[in-house]
């Protein structure tokens, strides 16, 4: 009884394909009109999409223990403990390195950047902001397209919001003074800027890849060229900011204690050729109290010096090396648009809009018939 049923039901699922089958054979030609209409859209996207050109480059971060070099070599040589701290490894580690290219001081650095621009035959220098706001007010199909289509639930959602309340925050900038701040354009632009600067870290091989994407190749090779730079800055600035801080600090109190031992030595020597044929216990016992201050003075001094030294070889120690595994190339060929998957992704899209269509006219139609003979019936 029950492999009835199931051959009954096989058999039925054979009938239900083969009138699927014979269902979209009769609506070929809507299903082929509709499809052309979605491969003709595609075509229109990827012929006037905006070519996009993407630079590279490719970093080796250097990974270290702030307590070896030389100034462990010292300490074993020595057999003293460094007058430095023990300060552990890096605080700031490569695989977040990447988010420095996403904070807003990157940005605010960036747009003031000035950049080479080439017009024909000649090249200008132009604030990267400038030009970007000279490109962002160009009129483009594409942008259109995206705004009221792809992006469309964006836009509604700026509407019903509205710009009233981060209008009031930008106009009250200058109560944070201590911190770069973005004005409302530049913020508009940064966030476009987000979109097309990217950096990635390996945690296999520890590369990291910076990448910049614009319509012109020779700003992408300057972008990702500034911002290997800023990155590179930035961890230095970072890795020995403290280190410098108190190299200068001790050198300041170094130049106060030299001038203590000289002036301590000076008193030593005056006292002594006052009271060159004087002998008195007054005078040994004065001779030595400025013995001792001079010892002590010198003893401070050498002490600072010593540091100094230290302070310097610890600053070299702590200034990292980033190795440019792949420098920045000025692309040859565009990334983007990619022009075959664009128009496989449409076809696509077309073939299943194009069944969901034809079905749902005749799922419509069911349901009327359904109702309609319904209504026949109650009456």
């Amino acid at each position: 009884m029950e492999d009835q049923k199931v051959k009954k039901n096989t058999e039925d699922d054979e009938i239900d394909l083969i009138e699927v089958i014979k269902f979209l054979w009769d609506n070929r030609r809507k299903i082929l009109v509709i499809t052309a209409v979605f491969i003709a859209l595609g075509l229109v996207i990827a012929l006037t999409s905006t070519e996009e050109y993407k630079a590279d480059a490719k970093l080796l971060p250097e990974v270290k223990s702030a307590t070896g070099g030389t100034s462990q070599l010292i300490q074993q040589f020595t057999g003293s403990r460094s007058l430095l701290p023990d300060e552990g490894t890096d605080a700031i580690r490569p695989d977040l390195y990447p988010e420095i290219l996403k904070s807003s001081p990157f940005f605010k650095e960036l747009m003031q950047h000035e950049i080479k621009i080439k017009n024909e035959n000649q090249t200008i220098e132009k604030e990267f902001f400038t030009y970007l706001q000279e490109q962002e007010s160009g009129f483009s199909l594409i942008s259109i397209i995206k705004k009221y289509t792809i992006k469309l639930p964006w836009t509604i959602s700026k509407w019903i919001k509205g710009e009233e309340t981060k209008d009031e925050a930008f106009s009250n900038l200058s109560i944070l003074e201590d911190s770069p701040q973005l004005t409302e354009e530049e913020y508009k632009v940064a966030e476009n800027l987000r979109g097309r600067i990217s950096s990635n870290f390996d945690d296999k091989s520890a590369v990291i890849t910076v990448s910049a994407e614009f319509p012109d190749p020779l700003i992408a090779a300057q972008v990702a060229d500034f911002s290997v730079k800023y990155l590179t800055e930035y961890v230095t600035d970072y890795r020995i900011e403290k280190t410098k801080k108190e190299l200068e600090y001790t050198k300041d109190i170094l130049k106060e204690k030299k001038q203590e031992y000289h002036q301590a030595q000076k008193a030593l020597a005056l006292f002594r050729d006052a009271n060159r044929n004087t002998v008195s216990a007054e005078v040994q016992s004065e001779q030595q109290r400025l013995q001792q201050q001079l010892n002590l003075a010198f003893n401070v001094y050498n002490s600072l010096a010593q540091q100094v030294e230290q302070k310097r070889i610890k600053l070299q120690e702590k200034t990292p090396v980033i190795q440019t595994l792949e420098p920045v190339q000025i692309p040859k060929e565009r990334s983007k648009p990619n022009r075959a998957l664009i128009m496989v992704v449409f076809a696509f899209l077309g073939i299943i809009i194009s069944i969901g269509i034809v079905y749902g006219k005749k799922e419509l139609a069911n349901i009327r018939r359904q109702l309609a003979e319904k209504r026949l019936e109650n009456q």
